[in-house]
């Protein structure tokens, strides 16, 4: 069945949250909820969408600083779905205690993903690729019939993600681009935790960190 995107861009990191729902059953799937959802908020209850999970690619505080409160405004019923090697990185409030401040995650992620993943939204089948790097839990997730991949902060624009941060790591970041993402079709669209989107093909002719 047809899914609908859409691109928020919320909080003082510019953070790319996404929302994704099937038109004919409307149910909705976000991704990396960032601070200030209102937006997100407001257009869910517009299309009468059912927030059914949260999928989180890693868990560095910007990317679930509005699980808490996207789960409450919804029901206690809405998954939320991590790599468990990023859970030690959850229970810290995603790192926001080295920067003086706390994020509250409320409920545990209740999917723990792993490489047999496969996700639904209604009927449409997205796969979960296991990408670290970035952190020891980062994923990306695939999407053939829209043929995009939500890819957290893996990869960018003509970039790559950070690895100065606890638990990054160079080597396996460069590895999980080129054996996960640059195997992608050419045309693949790369949508990102941060920036404009981009694909397969401009990453692997242009990107000057690959």
């Amino acid at each position: 069945m047809p899914l609908f995107l859409k691109k928020f861009v919320l909080g003082p990191l510019q953070n790319n949250t996404y929302l994704l729902a099937d038109e004919q059953s409307r149910s909705a799937v976000v991704i990396d909820p960032s601070f200030e959802i209102d937006k997100l908020l407001t257009e869910i209850n517009r299309l009468d969408l059912k927030l059914r999970s949260i999928w989180i690619t890693h868990a560095h505080f910007d990317h679930i600083a509005g699980v808490e409160r996207l789960s409450h405004a919804f029901s206690s019923s809405v998954e939320i779905a991590l790599h468990p090697a990023d859970l030690p990185l959850w229970k810290k409030g995603g790192g926001s205690d080295e920067l003086g401040f706390t994020i509250e995650t409320g409920k545990e992620p209740t999917i723990m993903l792993d490489l047999q993943n496969v996700l639904k939204v209604g009927e449409n089948e997205i796969q979960v690729f296991y990408t670290p790097g970035h952190t020891p839990g980062h994923v990306t997730f695939y999407c053939k019939s829209l043929n995009a991949a939500f890819c957290g902060d893996l990869i960018f624009f003509h970039g790559i993600g950070r690895t100065d941060l606890p638990g990054g790591d160079y080597d396996q970041l460069i590895q999980s681009i080129r054996t996960q993402i640059l195997t992608l079709p050419p045309l693949t669209r790369l949508l990102s935790g941060h920036g404009p989107e981009t694909t397969v093909t401009e990453e692997s002719n242009k990107n000057p960190f690959l």
